[in-house]
């Protein structure tokens, strides 16, 4: 019966003894709405609503318990592995409880968390309340569904009532429902204690919860019971129904896409269990694919305070809107592809669904997809977005506050809109192109049944044309497809108010040979640019994706791993002074023991015009990281990337000697610079150079009589010790042996006449009253300092003097040791004795 119609008087029933009323609004009926209302609530009491609410408190709570399930693995699993937790507060076994799986569940519904705390220590005190918002739009869609195909199967959503009534049963069950998960979620609130000094609470937003689930509860329930009528008073609800319809499978191709890329791009290292977060968010993921698809963008919103936070997290926080050619190294271009093949294929169905017009293009029924999917997008945009923001309120400091969020920006809802404006229009005039070119597809994209419509020229089948009898219905048996065709779509054209046409569409007849092919022609040369289109974009999109960031690193470090140090300077100019730079050539890289090993080369983070990466190297086995800052350079053809790298990985290195001023440092010869000594001479060389990282062997040019053992110079780290290499020059025997026969020469001398009396000769042989004199034994052993000096072992001597008249001398033994000096002329050393020691 139709809404607002009086209801007929019932016949009197005989008179009856006074009955005491069964509920108190029984004698409040004088106001009809009031007693529909009472009527209403006393009827949730009824079996048959117990039933249906019974079964739709249960979908919900599977819902949820799936969606939280797949949060709380993965979070307990991380927290079970990071050991997270203390003495006072132990994460790990928090998360493992009831009341944390009620608080993710809560969350789940009320689509975030809530945290409020209080603390203090060394003399401060201070309060935090936070908020954190997620909203899983995959629980929303899931709710909704399972909603209305519970009130449809349990035919509660039979359409034989009024819009009010709809409304009013609606609420009642989502206040009821509301309620329940209400009073369910007040028991998921986790505490934190960290001893006397800090304490706070975690809960789901209670709000949220109720609002979402009455919401959903009502708005599913109420387009399940509510009278389905025509769009010929309304002419939005088709552009509702459509904008539904694109937003669903826009959601669900993009979220599919989101779901493969992320299966893909998994880092090795993440545990499979991580891939339950996935679910919960595949609204999430498909709304933000969509606005990227439909060259929109996502982007941050810092305020307040949180604008601090970007020099602590600049690698987790994005700090400036990212677009489809910024995700994936520019491989997420592709997802244009996807929004074209999408647009056509959804203006195909909707078209065919909407029915043939006889006059063609029309744009009274093209503006209310627009206008319904924009106000669908603001929708998604709001629910979608993620953000954290609260207020810290500390001693002495006040209250601050601050937010951060990331989500889809306002201007692309504006594109998705206009996304949704292309199909409309494409929608009225597509299916008739598509039908002259491939008849069989409009069945496969729009269905056998409505393509078959469309053909035919027939109106979209309603619940109002389904239950009413229409001209086509009335026909004679005898009367031909077409015509009843017609009169059944000029019927149910003038129920719909759809435009008025002159006559019926007619139903379509196949199109000619000449038609097809020029249908053909025009389709395979539309097929034949956007195949090539599609090449060229493929090919930009794979040789961007070619030029990243990393490769830039990775191309450098792979000549410093092959020795080509020139090749390396040149495509990184270390930026030094040519003296410094002697050892960053191919003799001394090529040359050395070990060289660096490229293990990994990871972007950590990439703006618009930089780009830092983390590369980790060894050498002999002892690994380094290095984390460099690769510059965006100018686009060659204004389509390819590059980048530029100019960052050398150059290490500070001293060498020094204590008498070559040249040394080998692989097959190069570097040249040391003389140094002052404590009194102001020389004697020392010493220079301060870079090198490239790598094990290098340093060493000095020796002869027979010098020698100096190789020093290894290990250059790892621009931020290791400082890397030094001294060379200590020592003599050999040959210095020994030509020391020892210069003093037996001087010792020979000692014992002959006359040099018996020079200088340097022990002064008892320094005499002409000697009988005899002789050498017993020489010297066998010599020590030599850093100056030159040398002392030798002792040599003995034996002597007599002459007997007197008074006296007869005894042949007697004098030992002596001799020193002297060492001096240099080239390589050829020259020995001089000097004389006796007594030392």
């Amino acid at each position: 019966m139709p809404e607002g119609s009086k209801t007929p008087p019932a016949p009197s029933d005989p008179p009856q003894a006074p009955v005491a009323p069964a509920n108190p609004f029984a004698n409040a009926g004088q106001n009809p709405q009031f007693k529909k209302f009472t009527n209403a609530v006393l009827k949730l009491k009824s079996r048959a609503s117990l039933q249906l609410l019974g079964l739709q408190a249960g979908a919900i709570a599977a819902i949820g318990i799936v969606l939280a399930l797949c949060y709380l693995i993965p979070l307990a699993s991380l927290a079970d592995e990071s050991g997270l937790g203390s003495s006072d507060f132990n994460m790990a076994s928090q998360l493992n409880s009831f009341k944390a799986f009620i608080m993710i569940f809560g969350a789940v519904l009320g689509g975030g968390l809530k945290v409020s705390g209080s603390g203090g220590g060394f003399g401060m005190y201070g309060e935090l309340s936070l908020a954190f918002a997620f909203v899983s739009v995959t629980s929303i869609v899931a709710i909704c569904a399972a909603n209305y195909l519970i009130v449809r199967k349990l035919r509660r959503g039979a359409r034989n009532r009024g819009w009010k009534s709809a409304a009013l049963v609606s609420g009642l069950h989502a206040l009821v429902l509301a309620l329940l998960f209400l009073l369910i979620s007040l028991f998921g609130k986790l505490s934190i204690e960290g001893g006397e000094f800090f304490s706070a609470a975690i809960s789901p937003r209670y709000a949220g919860v109720f609002f979402t689930i009455a919401l959903t509860v009502f708005f599913s329930q109420f387009l399940a019971t509510a009278p389905q009528r025509t769009s010929a008073g309304f002419p939005l609800l088709a552009g509702i129904r459509e904008a539904v319809s694109l937003a669903v499978a826009t959601l669900a191709a993009f979220a599919v896409v989101g779901i493969v890329v992320a299966v893909i791009q998994r880092p090795d290292d993440m545990p499979w269990s991580m891939g339950l977060l996935l679910i919960p968010l595949l609204g999430s993921i498909g709304s933000y694919a969509a606005a990227l698809g439909f060259l929109g963008a996502l982007a941050p919103n810092v305020s307040g305070m949180a604008s601090f936070l970007g020099q602590y997290t600049p690698d987790s926080m994005p700090e400036s809107a990212l677009r489809i050619w910024d995700i994936a190294d520019g491989k997420g271009a592709w997802l244009l592809v996807l929004s074209v093949v999408l647009v056509l294929a959804l203006a195909i169905r909707i078209g065919v669904h909407r029915g043939r017009l006889a006059n063609g293009f029309n744009l009274q029924r093209a503006w209310q997809l627009p206008v319904a999917a924009l106000v669908l997008w603001m929708v998604l945009a709001w629910l979608t977005n993620i953000s954290l923001g609260g207020d810290i309120t500390a001693d002495e400091m006040g209250q601050m506050n601050g937010s951060v969020s990331f989500g889809i920006t306002w201007y692309s809802v504006v594109f998705l809109a206009l996304g949704a404006a292309i199909v409309s229009l494409l929608a009225e005039v597509l299916p008739l192109q598509v039908y002259r070119f491939a008849p069989s597809l409009l069945g496969v994209i729009a269905g056998k049944e409505a393509a078959a419509r469309w053909i035919s020229g027939q109106a979209p089948a309603t619940a109002a044309t389904a239950s009413a009898a229409t001209p086509a219905d009335a026909a004679p048996a005898s009367a031909s497809p077409v015509a009843v065709a017609a009169a059944g779509a000029s019927a149910s054209a003038a129920a719909a108010g759809q435009p008025a046409t002159a006559e019926p569409a007619p139903a379509l007849t196949p199109a000619s040979k000449e038609s097809k092919k020029k249908a053909k022609a025009v389709g395979f040369s539309v097929l034949a640019l956007a195949v090539i289109a599609g090449l060229g974009f493929g090919a930009i999109a794979y040789l961007n994706g070619q030029r990243k960031p990393e490769a830039e690193v990775e191309a450098y470090l792979a000549l410093l791993a092959d020795g080509q140090a020139g090749k390396a300077s040149e495509m990184v100019d270390p930026g030094i002074d040519n003296a410094s730079r002697v050892l960053l050539s191919d003799d001394v890289l090529s040359s050395a023991k070990q060289r660096l090993e490229l293990i990994d080369v990871i972007e950590e983070s990439k703006e618009k015009d930089s780009a830092r990466v983390r590369a980790v190297y060894s050498i002999n086995g002892e690994r380094h990281e290095r984390t460099f800052t690769v510059d965006a350079g100018d686009k060659e053809f204004g389509l390819l990337n590059t980048w530029v790298l100019n960052e050398a990985l150059i290490v500070p290195v001293e060498i020094a000697s204590d008498r070559s001023a040249e040394v080998n440092v692989g097959k190069a010869t570097v040249t040391l610079a003389e140094t002052e000594g404590y009194y102001g001479d020389g004697g020392s060389f010493a220079g301060s150079f870079y090198a490239y990282p790598g094990i290098y062997e340093v060493s000095a040019p020796g002869n027979e009589y010098l020698k100096s053992e190789p020093q290894e110079l290990r250059v790892d780290h621009p931020d290791s010790q400082p890397v030094q290499a001294t060379l200590v020059t020592t003599t050999t025997g040959k210095l020994d042996e030509l020391i020892l026969a210069e003093v037996k020469k001087f010792a020979t001398a000692c014992v002959t006449v006359p040099t018996n009396l020079n200088d340097g000769c022990p002064s008892t042989l320094q005499s002409k009253d000697l009988a005899s004199f002789s050498v017993v034994s020489h010297a066998d052993s010599v020590d030599i300092d850093e100056s030159g000096r040398f002392n030798t072992s002792e040599t003995v001597f034996k002597y007599k003097f002459n007997d007197t008249e008074y006296s007869d001398y005894d042949e007697e033994e004098l030992s002596r040791s001799f020193d002297g000096n060492v001096q240099w002329d080239g390589e050829k050393p020259k020995v001089t004795v000097e004389g006796e020691s007594w030392w």
